[in-house]
């Protein structure tokens, strides 16, 4: 409990962690491949549809999350079919949030996700202005488009909105403030002296005969894993790409077909002004003002009756004509930059409108480029991988040799390194490739595996080249592990007796100070440590809030460290926190946890509520 409390208090706020997401699900580690049909449904969620190219799409972005926050990880070892399950439950668990959120009436307006879009970074040039170009490569790399991708957006913070509802409203009595300020700010007095393990390994002195004795007796442990190396053939898109690469004469050619149906795209900056039921005076009133050249900024702040805007001087960010309702849209359109258009009825009510930038696509062959090769690549490597699949699967049958089949192929045969059941480097990463490899039929049979199919259209055949069988490993080879082990086990068991020793002094009445001076062992004592302390052993502060806090007298502990050291420690006095000498500041934040803890409760209670309730075909 109190961990999760801790964690509270830091005041890392769940709709900052969404915005902050959608920053960086666009960022840092390249393209991945992205297929399947829109057309077919994975998950339909009381009536409401998600399609296997939706769960796709989420599955390939859980992978660059995982990549991006473990460097160095195989990309191998993330397979499509370990992956889904969590992703098609969290996909569940948001449709439930977003539907129940509408049902309630939530919604968010396009004008707010525009301004969302507008500050995003990933959407920035160099100069930090919003770069219309910039966001269409960037939301088309992820397999979105324009509708989609905004889309996706507004359920992102619909949630958000309905999470932070329950933050929001929550609020924690007196009583409860006093009883989480008797924990947070509880204080202790403790000793301690600390019985270090490294001296007793020093002190070890071993024997021939003591070590072939240990090694005799636990000659289980030292046992060589039964391995194997295989031979494969690999096949990729990537392997296409770099055999065939595409040529200068291709990627003009195909601009040339496109270019008749490549048009240029605008986008609109625009600010308004909304009244939502004017008289003509007002009316009069803003335009004479604008004439006389008092700034528009200035008299949106002023006039506006948008609260999404007001304060940000009317600005609705950019648009490619189909944010707006359409006589926004059309009078929009008929602006030059820096004008502000006549007043202009919608539904909302009244708006002056003025154009603030145009940002157009420019369409042109470099422009293109990348586009382009990236289909054609994308075209031509996936019939290339059909072809060569399909070939693949009819020559490894029955295969007395994959090198024949590689050439025939003209692809490459590989060999492995030795590994175990417990998988290995490169190749052997993949648990699919494990498991055929140690198969009966791989492994005794001498047969070729199946195709394997390793996810983002990555096949892999494998054949034994060689079985190697588990055997003892014989003293010679493991004798400086044994000697470590055994070393560690006499000096482990002599720390043991010299603690017992030491804590038996300390419980029948000897000081911990004294005790530690007799024997010329480190001592410290600490005074009114709290939770929060720092500039002490925190394994050992730890140990010590662990302890009940309820006994009369010291209480004397012992126990190991997680580098085998024995400590021996007296808990002295613990002091109740005490919500009146809390800062403002203080009794704010422990407000905020106290608040944002029964939140997360209330809010785990309601997703499994709307669970139960759900309609859930897959």
């Amino acid at each position: 409990m109190l961990e999760s409390f801790r964690n509270n208090m830091k005041g890392v706020a769940f709709g900052i962690v969404i915005l902050i997401a959608i920053v960086f699900a666009f960022s840092g580690i390249g393209s991945l491949s992205v297929s399947g049909s829109a057309s077919d449904t994975a998950v339909t969620v009381n009536g409401e549809r998600v399609s296997e190219l939706d769960v796709v799409q989420a599955i390939t972005n859980e992978k660059r999350r995982i990549l991006r926050e473990n460097e160095g990880l195989d990309a191998t070892l993330l397979e499509d079919e370990l992956i889904r399950p969590q992703v098609v439950e969290n996909i569940i668990g948001r449709k439930l949030i977003s539907q129940a959120a509408k049902s309630g009436g939530m919604g968010v307006s396009s004008r707010t996700t525009s301004k969302l879009l507008l500050s995003t970074p990933a959407f920035q040039s160099d100069d930090g202005r919003f770069d219309q170009d910039l966001y269409l490569y960037t939301i088309r790399n992820q397999g979105y488009t324009s509708a989609t991708f905004l889309e996706m957006v507004k359920d992102d913070l619909l949630i958000e909105q309905f999470v932070r509802g329950f933050v929001t409203s929550g609020f924690i009595t007196d009583g409860e403030l006093d009883l989480l300020a008797s924990i947070t700010e509880q204080k202790r007095d403790y000793y301690y002296l600390t019985l270090p393990l490294q001296p007793a390994l020093d002190s070890v002195v071993l024997g021939d005969e003591q070590i072939e004795a240990y090694y005799q007796a636990n000659k289980q442990r030292y046992q060589a894993d039964e391995q194997v190396v295989i031979d494969y053939i690999e096949l990729s898109p990537a392997l296409y790409q770099a055999a065939q690469p595409i040529s200068e004469e291709q990627v003009r050619a195909r601009y040339e077909e496109q270019l008749a149906t490549l048009d240029a795209t605008t986008s609109r900056h625009a600010a308004h002004i909304l009244l939502t039921d004017p008289d003509q005076a007002l009316l009069d009133e803003i335009s004479g003002k604008l004439a006389a050249g008092e700034s528009f900024d200035a008299l949106a702040k002023a006039y506006s009756q948008d609260v999404g805007s007001a304060d940000f001087g009317g600005d609705l960010g950019y648009t490619s004509g189909d944010t707006f309702p359409e006589s926004f849209e059309a009078a929009l359109a008929g602006l030059q930059v820096g004008e502000v258009s006549a007043p202009v009825k919608t539904d909302s009510g009244t708006h002056l409108i003025k154009l603030l930038d145009i940002q157009q696509q420019s369409v042109d062959f470099d422009s293109e480029r990348a586009r382009i090769e990236q289909d054609l690549i994308a075209e031509q490597a996936e019939s290339w991988l059909v072809e060569k699949l399909a070939k693949l699967k009819e020559l490894s049958y029955n295969a007395e040799s994959l090198a024949e089949i590689a050439t025939d192929l003209e692809l490459k045969a590989e060999t492995s390194e030795p590994f175990s059941r417990a998988g290995g480097a490169g190749m052997a990463a993949a648990p699919a490739v494990v498991k055929a490899a140690f198969s009966a039929e791989v492994l005794e049979d001498n047969y070729a595996s199946e195709v394997l199919e390793l996810g983002d259209d990555r096949y892999v055949v494998l054949k034994l080249n060689k079985h190697i069988p588990a055997r003892q490993k014989q003293l010679a080879e493991v004798k400086a592990t044994v000697v470590a082990s055994l070393s560690d086990e006499l000096a482990r068991a002599k720390l043991a007796e010299q603690g017992a020793g030491l804590l038996a002094r300390i419980q029948t009445g000897d000081q911990i100070e004294a005790v530690a001076k007799s024997e010329g062992l480190d001592w410290q004592v600490v005074m009114d440590a709290k939770r929060s302390t720092g500039g002490v052993n925190n394994e050992i502060k730890r140990f010590v809030f662990q302890l009940p806090a309820t006994a009369k007298e010291d209480l004397i502990e012992s126990f190991y460290t997680r580098s085998g050291d024995f400590v021996v420690l007296a808990l002295t006095g613990v002091e109740a926190g005490d919500s009146s000498k809390l800062s403002k500041e203080q009794r704010a934040s422990l407000s905020y946890a106290g608040i944002s803890s029964a939140s997360s409760r209330e809010m785990q209670a309601v997703q499994a509520a709307l669970r139960n309730d759900a309609d859930i075909e897959r």
